[in-house]
């Protein structure tokens, strides 16, 4: 197991269930260079942060991560609530298939979520995009 391949399973899941619902989405992560689409276009940025990488046993620690994942949704102004909640259904959708007793854990991690978190509106000024987050607690073993 690694962090790449944990981080992999998270952008994997939530990419299948996000285009699924909406292949007009565009996904943009955290840890590639993107540039920011135009005020009309739909999309979700998503990161991953680590808090803890190791859990120390009787001898050599083994590898257990635990982190965050964050999904911002942007959706254009003024266009309703409709897209964005149902963009944030399928992130929640796609965050909780790791937890589901038929996921196939391609990427040898055991990725699991906790309670997620949202999704969370944020009105703010002097952007061209209504934004809201979707959080939730993950962990992954070896």
């Amino acid at each position: 197991m690694s962090l790449v391949s944990t981080r992999a399973a998270f952008e994997k899941a939530v990419t299948d269930a996000v285009t699924a619902a909406d292949n007009t989405v565009l996904m943009v992560y955290d840890n590639v260079r993107f540039t920011t689409p135009g005020k009309t276009k739909k999309y979700v940025i998503m990161s991953i942060t680590y808090n803890q990488t190791t859990i120390q046993t009787q001898g050599a620690s083994s590898d257990f991560y635990v982190g965050v994942v964050q999904c911002s949704i942007y959706t254009p102004k003024s266009a309703g609530t409709s897209t964005f909640s149902a963009i944030g259904e399928s992130v929640i959708d796609g965050l909780t298939s790791v937890n589901a007793p038929n996921y196939t854990d391609t990427f040898s991690c055991k990725p699991r979520v906790l309670e997620v978190s949202g999704p969370i509106p944020l009105e703010i000024e002097d952007r061209s995009h209504f934004i809201g987050l979707v959080s939730c607690q993950f962990s992954a073993i070896a």
